[in-house]
Parts: C-alpha cells; structure tokens; sequence
C-alpha cells in the first residue's frame, strides 16, 4: 500500500512540474547594480568585438553606436542601456578600462530585422517559470523602459532581473 502511494505521488509530482510553463533567457548586465533577462528564442548569437570594428556614424541618436559588419549584413548595432535610459556603456565607469577595448553585441531578430544590442558583460542562460515573472508595481522613471519591459523576476538567489522584450526595444530604435 505505501508504495502505491509513493508511486502516486510521484506521478501528480511530475504532473506538477510539467505544467510549470518555462523560458530560457539570456542574462546581461544593463549597468553594475541592474542585471537583465532576454527571451532566447529571439537571440541569434553574441560576439564580443573592438571597439574600433563598429563604424560610427555622424548624427544619430547618442543610443546607436553604429554599423557592424556580421556575416556579411550591416546591422546596426545600439548601446541598450543608453536606449533604456541608464548610462550609456562608455560612461560606466566599473568597466571603463575594458570597455575602451571590447564589448558584447548581442544580435536580437524581431520580426524580419536584426539589430544588434552592445552591452558591457553577459551573464548566463537561466531557466525561469514565466508565471513568477512579476509585473505589479512596475515604475520607471523614462517611457522607453515602461515600453520594453516584461516585468521582473525574482531568482533563488535574491537577484533581481528586469525581464526584456527584444521585439519592443526593436520597436523603439
């Protein structure tokens, strides 16, 4: 009779844990102190480049730091923080030194378009119950994060991540 049991509730817990609806996300850091989660479902790849192999060009928005040539496509290629109203990368001062020389470019597809997302350090891929992603009492203080901002989450480590929609921030470029 106990294994019955045993075997019973095993099944209603593996029934449980299926029903848990998961993402896979990409962690990032916008600026020291605010980490941040990107679907990986909308992620093509990340490299890490010099500086000096983004083209800058004359009178865009201070966000867009240029062009790069990826796979034989020219994407433009943005500083996310600055977009989303943090400091822009070069003004973070705890990466100052090496961001003089390199930097993450995370290609992002939305729809039809690829853009490509400068950031100063990636994180890890992580797993998240999608139902725990908070969005209650969500405030910013600039339009652009209200816009592209899924909500929060919460990890088992206390950290807190802003949760990204890369087809929003697409939107905003």
């Amino acid at each position: 009779m106990t294994s019955q049991m045993i075997d019973s509730q095993k099944k209603l817990n593996q029934l449980a844990k299926s029903q848990i609806k998961t993402e896979q996300f990409l962690s990032f850091y916008l600026e020291l102190d605010q980490q941040a989660l990107l679907p990986t479902h909308q992620l093509l790849e990340i490299v890490k480049v010099n500086l000096s192999q983004i083209t800058a060009i004359a009178g865009l928005d201070k966000s867009i730091m240029g062009i790069y040539n990826w796979r034989g496509d020219v994407i433009w290629v943005v500083d996310l923080a600055s977009l989303l109203g943090c400091k822009p990368l070069y003004a973070q001062g705890y990466a100052q030194e090496k961001f003089q020389d390199k930097c993450h470019i995370i290609f992002l597809r939305s729809q039809d378009n690829v853009i490509g997302l400068a950031v100063s350090h990636i994180g890890q891929m992580m797993r998240c119950d999608v139902a725990k992603i908070q969005t209650s009492a969500l405030t910013f203080g600039n339009p652009e994060m209200m816009q592209v901002c899924r909500g929060y989450w919460l990890s088992g480590d206390e950290e807190t991540f802003l949760v990204l929609d890369g087809d929003a921030i697409a939107q905003i470029i």
